[in-house]
């Protein structure tokens, strides 16, 4: 699950989840909320093919988590 304040700082940073480049800040982040979510010890990478799976997991999961009914 994602905490409540990562939720915030991704919706703050809906941007990170379109095709731009990420700082290195927003990839600590990123990377830190992915290995909360799956308990992996994912390094962060600028890998493109690496990012891309990251941010639709981390997608995926928030957009579970704060789905409304």
């Amino acid at each position: 699950m994602i905490q409540e304040k990562d939720i915030i700082w991704l919706d703050e940073n809906q941007s990170i989840f379109l095709n731009v480049r990420l700082t290195p800040n927003q990839l600590g982040t990123l990377f830190r909320i992915y290995n909360e979510i799956t308990g992996e010890n994912k390094g962060v990478t600028s890998c493109g093919r690496c990012v891309a799976g990251v941010k639709k997991r981390v997608k995926a999961q928030l957009d579970k988590q704060t789905k409304i009914f």
